[in-house]
């Protein structure tokens, strides 16, 4: 992955990260762990990823190398974005 693309993916994506921990800091009053965080980011995964099936009914499929590949460039980016939350909100 290029520079290119992490920075887009990261600009795409951290306001969503940002927006996880505001929402569970406000339900529970601690920041969500590692585990916590990756399962609620996960429900958004296929906004950034696409879903394995969207453009079927064009006939055309993404091949899941394709998928897992995308899915790797998001994930590298959340982990990062995720370090940056937890260092900006343990002060």
């Amino acid at each position: 992955m290029d520079m290119s693309d992490f920075d887009g993916i990261k600009r795409d994506i951290s306001l969503k990260v940002e927006h996880i921990f505001e929402v569970y800091e406000n339900e529970h009053y601690c920041m969500p762990t590692m585990e916590e965080f990756r399962t609620l980011f996960n429900e958004h995964i296929d906004q950034y990823v696409g879903p394995e099936d969207s453009l079927k009914g064009a006939g055309l499929t993404m091949s899941s190398d394709t998928k897992q590949r995308r899915e790797q460039k998001v994930w590298r980016v959340v982990n990062e974005l995720e370090a940056e939350q937890r260092y900006l909100r343990s002060d």
